[in-house]
């Protein structure tokens, strides 16, 4: 088997670049970003709401 023939005949699929593209360009907040805002709000003394985001 000749793998340089075999790698410039390589074509990525479309549907792993549109899941990619769903995956980063979500902007949804996690837990991480949750957590990040209370331990923000405590070290200021402020307000301990957080605000959840979420985008259809």
């Amino acid at each position: 088997m000749d793998f340089e023939a075999e790698l410039q005949k390589f074509q990525p699929s479309l549907d792993i670049e549109k899941a990619e593209d769903a995956i980063y360009g979500n902007s949804m907040t996690d837990v991480t970003d949750l957590l990040q805002s209370i331990m923000n709000g405590q070290a200021k003394g402020g307000n301990n709401s957080v605000e959840w985001v979420e985008e259809s």
